[in-house]
């Protein structure tokens, strides 16, 4: 008898399953998890009320701050740490007319901390 699936393979389909469901939690966890390893990794940026029109990142490259009005989806996934979850978040409040709103609504999924590491990325135009 030919079997169509080796048990190998069921156990590995079954253990993403059960990483799927399993990682369906509310968003505020995932957020909240996501910028916990994000500060983690990268430095925190002071908070300003503006963001400097380029500054440099950690590895000493160039960061050129996008505007989030009228930035694509690919730009805003190119900013380190932001994923399809936070993409949505950023489009949902637009258009951001100052940090603060900025802060304020993207402060109800991440941490302070996280807001101003990710302020250092973006100008509100």
């Amino acid at each position: 008898m030919t079997r169509f699936i080796n048990p190998p393979t069921l156990l590995t389909l079954f253990a993403v399953f059960v990483v799927a469901a399993c990682s369906r939690k509310s968003q505020t966890q995932a957020d909240t998890a996501m910028a916990v390893s994000d500060t983690a990794m990268a430095p925190s940026a002071a908070a300003s009320s503006t963001p400097a029109a380029s500054s440099t990142s950690a590895s000493g490259t160039a960061i050129v701050p996008i505007n989030i009005n009228t930035a694509t989806d690919a730009q805003i996934l190119s900013i380190p740490g932001v994923g399809p979850r936070m993409l949505r978040e950023f489009k949902e409040y637009r258009p951001y007319t100052s940090i603060e709103q900025f802060r304020r609504e993207i402060g109800k999924y991440v941490d302070k901390a996280e807001v101003a590491r990710l302020e250092q990325y973006i100008v509100i135009k």
